[in-house]
């Protein structure tokens, strides 16, 4: 199924406005679910939103509050959730982190009990669309193991950076620190293939290549490097928001339990410490000098970061955007949830 991008956006915001959801909190779920759909990150996309849905409607989620300031200063904050979408409560927390580093030059906001809030990169890339370098992290529920332990441990700590550009996409980075997505272990299990080395342990912690049902965690990238880096994630998510520690719920299962999840946004605005078309000039000299560097045999082009995604946005914008068929499945869901037609929005 392919869609009119802008206006497949107005279907999924009027959809989770249909569903019970708030006006803003609605915008800023469609906006981060599509603009990911129109990267190609799709497992983070409008695909949730039933999902979203099903859990506010248990009440695991709640889709009409705003965050809640728990104590401040002129650098920071922490915020309340309140039980909320995640990505409202992500696109608040940057919103503020924006408002103070505007005042002092940087600034850190972090949010405790909220929901999942998508891809890492609908904030960072939000803030560095409007000029500022800026990082956004989540923490998860555990399922990664750690060297030397056995189990889920630990999250697998999404973050992303994301560093504006004058009149171009911001240059940006989203991963998680597990060596792979868990959806790709389940993938090749439905499959019936075995893994590759190195990213899942079994139940007593020993590396395997055929993991069964759910008794395995997943491995840190690059092994504790990838933990250690989660533990720092951990630390601003989870400890400094005052989030919990136990998250019981993380997607959608079980749909009446509240996830509890924490976000932390920094955010640098660069115009205080250098005039921008300095830096604009220097980040453009630097980048060229790493996408025209040697290219190795076999290859025609280096990708500055988050080159491939933007790739993906603008074919979507130009020609419309393709759904994949989870994803087709789940709009078709949505319009019946919310008593709504897909008609003018497919082409």
């Amino acid at each position: 199924m392919k869609v009119n991008a802008v206006k497949y956006k107005e279907f999924c915001r009027q959809a989770l406005i249909n569903c019970g959801v708030s006006s803003d909190v609605a915008e800023a779920t469609a906006d981060c679910c599509v603009m990911t759909d129109m990267m190609g990150i799709t497992t983070h996309g409008s695909v949730n939103l039933p999902k979203y849905i099903n859990k506010m409607k248990a009440g695991g989620m709640l889709g009409d509050v705003t965050p809640s300031v728990i104590n401040e200063g002129p650098t920071w904050a922490r915020l309340n959730g309140n039980g909320g979408f995640g990505m409202y409560n992500g696109r608040y927390a940057m919103d503020l982190a924006m408002k103070k580093a505007d005042e002092v030059g940087m600034s850190i906001v972090t949010v405790s009990d909220s929901g999942h809030f998508g891809a890492c990169c609908c904030y960072s890339v939000y803030a560095a669309e409007k000029g500022y370098l800026a990082i956004a992290m989540s923490n998860t529920v555990k399922l990664m193991c750690v060297p030397g332990g056995k189990g889920n441990i630990i999250g697998n700590a999404p973050i992303s950076y994301a560093i504006p550009r004058d009149g171009m996409h911001p240059i940006f980075m989203d991963i998680a620190l597990s060596e792979v997505a868990k959806l790709k272990v389940v993938q090749y299990q439905k499959q019936g293939k075995k893994v590759p080395d190195g990213w899942v342990v079994d139940e007593n912690g020993l590396p395997t290549n055929d993991p069964q049902g759910n008794n395995f965690s997943m491995c840190p990238m690059s092994a504790h490097k990838g933990y250690c880096l989660a533990f720092l994630v951990e630390t601003l998510t989870t400890v400094l928001s005052g989030g919990s520690f136990d998250i019981k719920s993380w997607l959608f299962s079980p749909p009446e339990t509240q996830a509890n999840l924490g976000h932390t946004m920094i955010v640098i605005d660069l115009k205080k410490m250098m005039d921008p078309m300095e830096f604009a000039s220097r980040l453009r000299e630097y980048t060229d000098e790493i996408v025209n560097a040697p290219k190795a045999l076999g290859s025609d082009k280096i990708f500055y970061p988050g080159e491939p995604n933007w790739i993906n946005y603008d074919k979507a914008v130009k020609e419309g955007l393709e759904l994949p068929e989870a994803t087709a499945e789940a709009a078709k869901t949505l319009a019946e949830l919310a008593n709504l037609s897909l008609e003018e929005v497919i082409l």
